[in-house]
């Protein structure tokens, strides 16, 4: 399974849709008064059906088109506001209740307000089968804007590169605070705008608590998925969301994928390639992940030389930020808020790039 790449011009992925991703839990579930999804019988309906959402708002354009549904620009005819609207298809043969991918994202960006969290608005249910989102309408992502330099030939300015990863951890840290993995981040996402980065898509999103539990390993796109998800680990946290940043970061410096695989073995021979095969004095409990062979090949420690070569202007601050967030032992992986005090962000965080 490779990565694959969003349609032209779609800074709102509908959940699943270009990812590959099924939901991973189709029980009908209902939202209780903590926000955890729970059981539900299948004739049971968590919220109210209301007028069609083409009542509230006008439809301007299709910015996004998927398996699961479209995503639109649309005004409030009320107040003139701009939002987006993702608009859920769902199969007929699904059955009675809530998909899991509607609960995760409305029970994770319910009452969430970040300024690097795109906004909730609200849910409109017409039909067993019609469901429309409300989100905060944000005119670019971070998947655009890196082919757009691509394009060019050209690199992201070292200044936004410190300010977008100030933001994208900021945003991860919120997100950890509130006991919520993400579980998706990659640059189609990443939202970006004139109020700056904003995480979005929270479609394979959960709550998390401890001690982790078993969860599923068909999460996250390939190229930034962390190497104990690819290796077959049978429990996981928040660490995979340090590596996914890890990534992203990488990406903004240089303007290529870190690690761009075809296939889940072939995504873990380029992180070795890159970082290091690992060992059993580096990882302890590698030879208990059902994935990990013996016969890999065995390549060096690279302390990041081939990241850091393509762009020097990372400096020694941020080589030493990358090689914290790209451990392949999740034991060691930076958490969010030591990363968010990392001296290659701190100019940003001082204001030196229009504030964060």
């Amino acid at each position: 399974m490779g990565a694959q790449a969003l349609p032209e011009g779609n800074p709102w992925p509908v959940d699943g849709a270009v990812n590959g991703h099924q939901p991973t839990n189709n029980g009908h579930q209902p939202i209780n008064n903590v926000g955890v999804p729970q059981a539900m019988p299948t004739n049971s309906q968590p919220w109210r059906y209301d007028s069609t959402v083409e009542q509230k708002y006008e439809q301007e354009k299709i910015i996004g088109t998927g398996v699961y549904g479209t995503v639109y620009r649309a005004r409030e005819r009320e107040t003139g506001k701009i939002v987006a609207v993702k608009k859920l298809k769902i199969e007929e043969d699904y059955g009675h209740g809530v998909p899991a991918s509607v609960i995760r994202e409305v029970v994770c960006l319910k009452d969430f307000i970040h300024p690097n969290i795109v906004e909730f608005i609200d849910i409109h249910i017409t039909g067993s089968q019609d469901y429309s989102l409300i989100f905060e309408f944000v005119d670019g992502d971070l998947h655009q804007m890196l082919k757009g330099y691509r394009r060019e030939e050209a690199v992201m300015p070292m200044d936004l590169v410190r300010k977008y990863s100030l933001e994208l951890l900021s945003g991860i840290l919120a997100c950890h605070n509130r006991l919520i993995i993400h579980r998706d981040l990659k640059p189609q996402n990443i939202l970006v705008g004139k109020n700056g980065l904003k995480i979005g898509d929270f479609g394979l999103a959960r709550m998390f608590s401890l001690p982790i539990r078993n969860y599923t390993l068909d999460v996250i796109t390939l190229w930034y998925r962390a190497p104990e998800i690819l290796l077959g680990t049978h429990t996981y946290g928040k660490e995979v969301d340090m590596w996914s940043a890890g990534c992203i970061i990488a990406e903004m410096a240089t303007s290529q994928a870190t690690f761009p695989g075809d296939s889940e073995v072939g995504t873990i021979f380029k992180i070795f390639k890159v970082v290091g095969t690992p060992s059993t004095d580096s990882w302890p409990g590698l030879r208990d992940l059902d994935h990990w062979k013996e016969t890999f090949p065995k390549y060096p420690p690279t302390d990041l030389e081939s990241i850091y070569s393509l762009r020097p202007e990372l400096g020694p601050d941020g080589l030493d930020l990358l090689r914290n967030l790209l451990p392949l032992n999740p034991q060691i992986r930076m958490k969010a808020r030591r990363a968010k005090e990392s001296p290659f962000v701190e100019l940003s965080a001082q204001g030196e790039y229009g504030g964060a």
